[in-house]
């Protein structure tokens, strides 16, 4: 996969200086030029200086901002992951994305669980976007930071975080009650679904529960990286008694 941009490249070199298998960079002076260079040295990457030209052909359509890189492919935790690394903590916080098929909108919902402090992302393997460098560049780099799971069956992996004592929430807009009337459990998991669709019928059906978010009547819905954003933060601040 190729990555690009100042903080994605930084990010890989600060957690996952391993996954590069070449750097790119054009020569310069500036603070962010010279903060590459000290962290690749720092980690043993190799790297190469090229002109603007060639790296905005190695980059293709992206804003480089004048760093590129090839890194190894990231890999995922999978269904059979899932007890094993959840079932121990008695405080835990995980969202499941059901579908969500732009790769920006996966980014930014990977950047607000990171931001929040849930445990672990759990999304379905078909129907959702694939990782790739819009969802990396998007998430700024909170890839290499979280749990993520990619799983074949989300209603079977709903079913395993109840037998190890989640409450699952699904957020719907016909929801029975409001996010803001809700209390959460120690350990709650939050679902949301795709740009158009919403949660499929039978994820819809495994929840624990329906809410939603009161929105005005004059906007049909939210995008889905706000509503995320949204959902996270009220979960984040009842966990940290935030009143």
């Amino acid at each position: 996969m190729i990555i690009s941009g100042f903080h994605s490249i930084e990010s890989v070199l600060i957690k996952r200086p391993e996954l590069i298998q070449k750097l790119f960079l054009v020569s310069s002076e500036n603070k962010r030029s010279l903060k590459i260079l000290h962290l690749a040295n720092n980690s043993g990457v190799s790297y190469e200086t090229v002109d603007p030209k060639e790296i905005g052909s190695i980059a293709g359509n992206s804003k480089h901002q004048g760093f590129v890189a090839h890194i190894s492919s990231i890999s995922f935790l999978s269904e059979k992951d899932i007890l094993p690394r959840l079932s121990k903590n008695k405080n835990s916080k995980v969202l499941i994305l059901d579908s969500v098929q732009d790769p920006r909108n996966l980014g930014a919902c990977l950047r607000s669980a990171l931001a929040f402090d849930f445990d672990a992302v759990i999304t379905n393997k078909d129907g959702s976007s694939p990782v790739n460098e819009h969802v990396f560049k998007t998430s700024v780099g909170a890839i290499l930071s979280l749990n993520i799971f990619y799983v074949a069956n989300l209603s079977r992996s709903i079913a395993i975080l109840k037998e190890i004592g989640f409450w699952v929430l699904g957020f719907d807009g016909k929801g029975d009650t409001s996010i803001y009337s809700e209390s959460f459990p120690s350990k709650t998991a939050v679902v949301l679904g795709s740009e158009g669709g919403g949660i499929r019928k039978l994820v819809k059906k495994n929840c624990d529960q329906l809410i939603k978010i009161p929105i005005s009547k004059d906007v049909e819905s939210l995008n889905i990286s706000v509503a995320t954003g949204i959902v996270l933060y009220e979960v984040q601040r009842q966990d940290a008694g935030v009143k």
